[in-house]
């Protein structure tokens, strides 16, 4: 039971699998061979028409057992399922015939109760094989009883035989009405349940169940959490090794969400999240805990706050994150005394790209160009997208003479032919400077200040301009 797939829920179409037959099966087996030892140590005592027969049913019990076992052994597929499941109930039906012929003067009740069983097996096996069992016992009831009166001149009971036959048709038509209800039940569960557990996995929830401190059930997320495998299951930690933590909320009442950690198999500790339920009084100490990698958790949130503040095409800072760092590296200057450089960047040419060559070969252009700008940063810089074909590179610690040197060099480097998907492309760059304090003292009036000088560039016909001067030609 060390996680549930499809397989544990059937499904009604699936002709031969309506139960864990092996496991049914494997009972079935042992009363079989429990049932040989008792015909061949006590049949003796139960009147009958010879030895000789009691000695033969208790053989064929026990080898008739064994073979079906084996047969139940064999299973692999669909297909030897049916066959293993269409042999015990022919099986079945000849011992039950055998007993018939064996057991006299009167098979009496034993025989009714084996008769039974085996229509609720063939019930359990396929779709109608309550009536097909029944059918099967009333015909051979019939010819064993007949031959045993004419042949062996065992007297037969009429109305007892009509009693027997009755019993045998109507135990099979209540079964088969029954058992395709109980199997309608199954189905519904397995609709409902399955596609729940098979999220759970999907997402990586590992469930847990346990019964007094002990585990019970756990899913394939679990399996895949810890380590541990169905076979561990049963020999598997309690929970007081298999969860460590400080204050684990281990009273009927508490629930969580807690943090913890799960011991693995291999006896390293899995930081998780955990939250766990108690089930209804009525039910004992049974819980159902849920775990989540902790890891997987703080990746994700990481993932998020990645996608919050970075452009999702370039990879570059985003407006957000820009602001945010411009205005800690104004705060920083403020304290040291020293200059915050700002430049503004708009592509030349970007939109006769998008019209000639399609918004792919711009979206190229602007990763190519991220890439440019990523690779001119020092440690401290930061090369943000502001959208469109829009970029801005922080410079701290940096003049204005050093911002005109970098703003000259980028004109040139992005100048570069770019190739995409073969054909040489290019674009141009208008770059506005501002530098605090000169232009402004907070975030917002530096951004404005360099969008205003990087317009006055692009008005100019390129190149790169500073706040409100001319500084530079548009030659670069």
């Amino acid at each position: 039971m060390g996680h549930v797939n499809a397989s544990a829920f059937p499904v009604a179409d699936q002709r031969t699998a309506r139960v864990d037959h092996k496991a049914i099966e494997t009972a079935l087996g042992a009363l079989r061979l429990l049932a040989a030892a008792a015909v061949l140590f006590l049949g003796q005592a139960v009147p009958n028409v010879g030895p000789l027969f009691v000695l033969v049913l208790g053989i064929f019990f026990a080898g008739y057992g064994l073979l079906v076992m084996l047969a139940w052994a064999r299973v692999r597929s669909a297909a030897d399922r049916e066959r293993a499941s269409r042999f015990s109930l022919a099986a079945d039906i000849s011992l039950i015939g055998f007993a018939l012929f064996v057991f006299a003067p009167d098979p009496s009740w034993t025989i009714y109760v084996c008769g039974f069983l085996v229509i609720a097996s063939g019930g359990i096996r396929f779709p109608s094989g309550a009536l097909l069992a029944a059918a099967s016992l009333s015909l051979a009831y019939v010819v064993v009883m007949a031959f045993r009166a004419t042949t062996l001149g065992i007297p037969l009971s009429a109305p007892l035989a009509l009693l027997h036959l009755a019993g045998y048709l109507a135990a099979g038509t209540l079964l088969n009405a029954v058992l395709p209800e109980l199997d309608a039940l199954r189905e519904r569960e397995h609709d409902t349940y399955e596609p729940i557990l098979q999220a759970q996995d999907d997402a990586g929830e590992a469930v847990l169940m346990t019964e007094s401190g002990q585990p019970r059930y756990w899913n394939k997320a679990f399996e895949a959490l810890t380590g541990y495998t169905q076979d561990d299951l049963a020999g598997a930690p309690a929970m007081s090794d298999l969860v460590i933590g400080d204050d684990l909320p281990m009273t009927a009442a508490a629930e969580g969400p807690f943090h913890a950690q799960v011991r693995a198999r291999d006896g390293t500790l899995v930081e998780v999240d955990v939250m766990q339920r108690p089930t209804p009084a009525s039910a004992g100490d049974r819980r159902v805990w849920l775990f989540r990698d902790a890891a997987v958790r703080q990746r994700a949130e990481a993932g998020l706050r990645e996608q919050a503040l970075h452009d999702p095409l370039t990879g570059l800072a985003n407006r957000a994150l820009l602001r945010d760092r411009l205005t800690s590296a104004i705060a920083v200057a403020q304290r040291q005394d020293t200059p915050v450089s700002l430049l503004m960047l708009d592509l030349d040419g970007f939109k006769a790209v998008n019209d000639r060559w399609g918004h792919h070969a711009g979206d190229l252009v602007l990763i190519e160009i991220a890439t440019r700008l990523s690779g001119t940063l020092r440690e401290s810089d930061t090369a943000a997208r502001l959208g469109g074909d829009e970029f801005v590179l922080m410079l701290p610690a940096t003049p204005l003479v050093g911002a005109i040197e970098t703003s000259r060099a980028l004109v040139d480097f992005i100048v570069a032919p770019i190739t995409i998907e073969g054909k040489p492309l290019t674009v141009g760059a208008s770059i506005g400077i501002a530098v605090f304090p000169n232009h402004g003292r907070e975030a917002e009036v530096l951004l404005a200040a360099a969008d205003s000088a990087m317009y006055d560039a692009k008005r100019s016909g390129g190149g790169y301009r500073t706040f409100k001067a001319h500084v530079g030609t548009t030659q670069p």
